[in-house]
C-alpha cells in the first residue's frame, strides 16, 4: 500500500511541476537569461576597464619617460593624460604636468602658472589629501623667492602638524622664508623643530643644521 501511497504522490507532485512550468515557465528562461547577459555584460565592462587603465598606464609611463628626457613633446602628453575623466593616471599627469611647469619656468609669468596649476590641484576635493598637500607644498615652495613671509606661513603652516606627512619639507620652506626676510627668531624656531624631530630624513636633517649655524652666525660684516 505504501507504494502506491507514494506513486500517487510523485504523480501529483509531478503534475503540479508540469502547471507551474506552464504558467511561469517563459519567466523563469527570461530571468535566467537576464542573468547571463548581466554577467556577461559586467565581465565585458570590466575588460574594457582593465584595458583602459593598461593604455592609459602605458601613456604615463611614456609621457614621464619624455620628460625625463626632456623632450618638448612632454607637457603636451600630460596635458592630454590629464584631461581624463576616471582612474588615478588623469590626477598623476596634473601633478607631474605642474612640476614640469615649476622646472622649466624661466620668468616670473611661467611660475605663476606652475603655482596656479598647484592651486588647482590642492583646491580639487576630489584628490586624495596626501595629493593635495603635496599640491600646496610645492605651490608654497615655488614662492620662497618672492612672496612675503606671511604667505609662505599661510600655505605651509596648516601642512606641519605632528602626524604631517610634509611637516618637514614645510618647515624648512617656512625657515628659509623668515631667513630671506631677516625673521631669524621664526627662522631658528622651524630649524630647530626640524631637528628635534627624530623623523626627519637625515639629508634635509643637515641642510637645516647648516642653515642653523648661518643664521646663528648672523649677518656678515
Amino acid at each position: 500500500m505504501s507504494d502506491i501511497f507514494r506513486e500517487v504522490d510523485e504523480e501529483v507532485r509531478r503534475d503540479k511541476a508540469q502547471e507551474i512550468w506552464r504558467k511561469h515557465g517563459p519567466k523563469f528562461i527570461a530571468a535566467a537569461l537576464l542573468f547571463i547577459a548581466s554577467v556577461a555584460g559586467w565581465q565585458f565592462w570590466q575588460s574594457q576597464q582593465l584595458k583602459q587603465r593598461a593604455a592609459a598606464g602605458a601613456a604615463f609611463e611614456a609621457a614621464i619617460a619624455e620628460a625625463n628626457g626632456d623632450k618638448p613633446e612632454a607637457q603636451a602628453s600630460l596635458t592630454a593624460l590629464s584631461a581624463g575623466r576616471s582612474g588615478s593616471y588623469p590626477a598623476l599627469s596634473r601633478i607631474r604636468l605642474a612640476s614640469e611647469m615649476a622646472r622649466t619656468a624661466k620668468d616670473d609669468a611661467a611660475r605663476a602658472n606652475a603655482i596656479s596649476a598647484f592651486d588647482a590641484i590642492a583646491a580639487d576635493s576630489a584628490l586624495p589629501n596626501e595629493w593635495r598637500e603635496l599640491a600646496k607644498l610645492r605651490a608654497g615652495l615655488l614662492l620662497i623667492d618672492s612672496a612675503p613671509l606671511a604667505e609662505i606661513e599661510k600655505r605651509l603652516s596648516p601642512l606641519i602638524s605632528a602626524n604631517g606627512i610634509f611637516r618637514h619639507s614645510a618647515r624648512e620652506g617656512v625657515a628659509l622664508s623668515a631667513w630671506r626676510h631677516k625673521e631669524n627668531a621664526k627662522a631658528l624656531d622651524a630649524l630647530q623643530a626640524i631637528i628635534l624631530d627624530a623623523e626627519t630624513p637625515q639629508g634635509l636633517r643637515q641642510r637645516a643644521e647648516l642653515l642653523l649655524a648661518v643664521v646663528r652666525a648672523g649677518p656678515i660684516r
